[in-house]
């Protein structure tokens, strides 16, 4: 019996659909339509009753609808439908001269004779309209702090619907999907510039609009060289690059006094975002610190230089063991505009890491003179170190002096004689407080095809040289 009535239930659910599926396709001979069409053009919207499906019923009045609200009536005289809108007698909707805001849904009604019900067909009309942007915001204009959050944006019409894509600086900006609005912090300064947002929909030519982004940040200043090495009677410049938003302020020093502008031995000039001071003669009382300040309403920043007379480090050109087997030879140069008086040599084995402690041994120091006075600023030295070990390590670093006094120290160089392996298990890296108040020790790097020496702060590149004696 339970089967019985399922079976009874399901005939009667699909009968009752197939009676409204029916209704809803067969009462017209028209069918639902989308009318996609330009500005200006005519439509005319069908709504014909399909007597051969409605066993003689017939339409008795015709109501339209425009998203759900009255626009045509046949019933009633008085009420006529909007301008350009006409109901023709057979129940059709035409519209002329088509504009933008007639763009929606239009559902016709008729009324049948009783017993039967209304019926209902929707038709859609889209007026294509080419695309339009109103940027956010409508200054077209932003000016933001380094590290806010920045919201811009393209407000678009059209029909359809338009896709939005955006560049920066000329370059397109990869978004994960179609947005309007950009949303963003501004953790760089970089972020700064033309932000455009084009608009398409297929509807005409695609159309862009540009949102300038100004961000501000404070002074970002940086410099080639901070130690600088000069002459009496020869020109120097020093040189503070700058960046910043809004625009800077600089000022130079010589330690505590403020460098004026009307000095024309000492002049200051600007080279693009880069300040200059540029002393034209330099004069044995020009040496010493000199700070380059920079300052906006974001912050301050500051670049302290020293200009010398002091010979620059010591730079190793060549290293290499003799056939003595006890004996290293070293050739160096060095650029001084003063001659160079004398050379401190100074080296020392490096003694094996103990269990609790690392230690090396104290410096043996030589004196070296000069030879000769070079025709230029360069000047070259050869020498070399007898009485070494086999299989142990040493260090090695040079320091020159003319009528200033001495240099700062070169980079450590590391060596051995008959290949000691140099690791970090068995050394340890020196820092030593070298003498004449002079630090900062730098390293040397090694290229292919012999020593090639340059300055890298702190670092020690470790030499171990095999020397194969025939």
């Amino acid at each position: 019996m339970f089967q019985m009535i399922y079976i009874y239930f399901t005939i009667i659910v699909v009968f009752v659909g197939l009676k409204n599926f029916n209704c809803e396709q067969l009462d017209f001979s028209s069918v639902p339509t989308t009318v996609k069409t330009y500005k200006t053009s005519a439509v005319l919207l069908p709504c014909y009753l399909n007597t051969k499906n409605n066993d003689g019923a017939q339409g008795i009045r015709v109501k339209w609808y425009k998203d759900n609200n009255l626009w045509a009536d046949s019933g009633q005289q008085d009420f006529l439908p909007p301008l350009r809108f006409k109901l023709w007698g057979n129940g059709s909707l035409q519209v002329v001269d088509i504009q933008p805001d007639d763009t929606g849904k239009y559902t016709c009604e008729i009324i049948r004779s009783e017993p039967w019900a209304p019926v209902r067909q929707t038709h859609a009309i889209e007026v294509l309209q080419p695309p339009v942007i109103l940027p956010q915001p409508p200054s077209r204009y932003l000016e933001v702090k380094l590290g806010d959050e920045v919201e811009m944006g393209c407000i678009t019409g059209g029909v359809p619907a338009p896709i939005v894509s955006w560049t920066h600086n000329g370059e397109p900006l990869q978004l994960i999907n179609n947005r309007n609005i950009l949303k963003f912090n501004v953790s760089e300064r970089h972020f700064a510039g033309i932000y455009e947002c084009i608009a398409m929909n297929g509807v005409g030519d695609s159309v862009r609009d540009k949102i300038e982004l100004k961000v501000l940040y404070p002074p970002e200043i940086s410099t080639s060289k901070t130690w600088i090495h000069s002459a009496p009677d020869l020109k120097v410049q020093l040189e503070c690059k700058v960046n910043a938003v809004p625009k800077p302020t600089v000022s130079w020093f010589k330690g505590e006094k403020l460098l004026k502008r009307t000095d024309k031995r000492i002049i200051q000039f600007l080279d693009g975002n880069k300040h200059i001071l540029l002393i034209k003669k330099i004069i044995k009382s020009d040496f010493g610190f000199y700070t380059c300040k920079v300052s906006n309403e974001i912050g301050v920043r500051t670049i302290e230089y020293q200009l010398s007379g002091v010979p620059n480090p010591v730079v190793f050109k060549t290293a290499e063991s003799e056939n003595d087997k006890d004996s290293y030879t070293f050739i160096w140069e060095v650029e001084s505009y003063t001659p160079i008086i004398e050379y401190n040599l100074r080296f020392r084995p490096l003694k094996p890491n103990s269990a609790s402690h690392k230690t090396t041994n104290e410096w043996t120091v030589l004196t070296i003179p000069t030879e000769h006075r070079s025709n230029s600023h360069v000047y070259s030295k050869k020498y070399t170190l007898r009485g070494l070990k086999e299989r142990v390590i040493y260090e090695i670093q040079v320091l020159s002096r003319n009528r200033y006094g001495w240099s700062k120290p070169s980079a450590v160089l590391r060596f051995s004689i008959n290949g000691e392996e140099v690791t970090e298990e068995v050394i340890t890296s020196v820092i030593t407080e070298p003498e004449n108040n002079i630090d900062n020790v730098t390293p040397l790097e090694i290229t292919s095809g012999g020593i090639n020496l340059s300055l890298n702060s702190w670092l020690y590149i470790i030499i171990s040289l095999n020397v194969i004696f025939k």
